[in-house]
């Protein structure tokens, strides 16, 4: 199996339940499993959203199964995982409650029983923001933006969890380079934008900004956006929202290394990484309602 075959197969063991064919069994090949989990994660939303949209599509009258899909989405995304976020979510919460608890106190609650109501608190606000963004689209019949925000909730919070890895080599976390970050950082920036700008110009009436639909309707069927590549034209007219959802990722990036710096002097970073990804996730939810409903402008 060449090189290239196994790097893009090695996240697939790494990040989810699923038996893939390589494992990364050295540090080199568990930093190139690191450094393909924001793909692995649009697989996982895929995996998750397929029984949820199909409820969302065909039954959107029905607010209590409505409920139920945002609850099954949630379900599955963290099922596929393993749940290994989900525990190093609560594992976080427990080790920087409290104050005035020593670091060597902190770090021996991660072998502590029970979990942390944040947990609870957690799941719940997630369950409520995925059934509002669920009614809305069964409201407007936007069945596209709804695939959009399946795929992009788990996408968004795996961009945010690289950056919650440490810049230099590591004997357990392998390599998360700035290059690496500034690479998926550009990346994912592009395809958020130029997404979100299609959407704006060409979407339904999942969003509400009329005016700049107006602005770009006269260019629609056209090669040309007012003088510029359309490429460029979709990336500008999103951008501004993209930039929506990587900032509320790099707040949850910075909140976790910050607290864990504080409290325990140093940030473990295969925990704190899943807390990261889970409330990245949470803010990309949140991004999504606000963007929608043109509140930021």
């Amino acid at each position: 199996m060449s090189s290239l075959i196994q790097n893009i197969l090695a996240p697939v063991r790494f990040g989810t339940r699923f038996l893939g064919p390589v494992k990364p069994s050295d540090p080199r090949m568990y930093a190139r499993a690191l450094a393909f989990q924001p793909l692995i994660g649009i697989g996982i939303g895929l995996a998750a959203a397929a029984l949820p949209f199909f409820v969302a599509v065909h039954f959107r009258g029905l607010q209590g199964l409505i409920l139920f899909a945002s609850a099954v989405y949630l379900f599955l995304l963290e099922w596929v995982t393993r749940f290994d976020n989900l525990h190093a979510f609560d594992a976080a919460c427990r080790m920087l409650a409290g104050t005035g608890v020593s670091a060597e106190e902190r770090l021996k609650r991660l072998d502590g029983q029970g979990s942390s109501p944040c947990t609870a608190m957690l799941i719940g606000m997630k369950i409520l923001l995925m059934y509002l963004i669920f009614m809305r689209s069964a409201l407007y019949g936007d069945h596209m933006m709804l695939i959009i925000v399946l795929l992009a909730v788990p996408f968004i919070g795996r961009i945010a969890m690289l950056f919650s890895y440490p810049s230099r080599p590591g004997v357990l976390t392998g390599t998360a380079g700035a290059a690496l970050k500034i690479f998926w950082g550009l990346a994912a920036l592009l395809i958020v934008a130029f997404v979100l700008g299609v959407l704006r110009t060409y979407g339904g009436d999942f969003f509400s900004f009329r005016s700049m639909k107006l602005t770009m309707s006269g260019f629609r069927g056209s090669n040309q956006f007012g003088g510029v590549p359309p490429f460029i034209a979709l990336v500008s007219l999103g951008i501004q929202d993209t930039f929506a959802f990587f900032s509320s990722g790099f707040l949850s990036v910075l909140y976790w290394n910050t607290e864990a710096s504080k409290k325990l002097g140093f940030t473990p970073a295969p925990c704190f990484a899943g807390a990261v990804c889970e409330t990245a996730e949470l803010a990309s939810m949140i991004v999504f309602l606000i963007v929608a409903d043109d509140i930021i402008f």
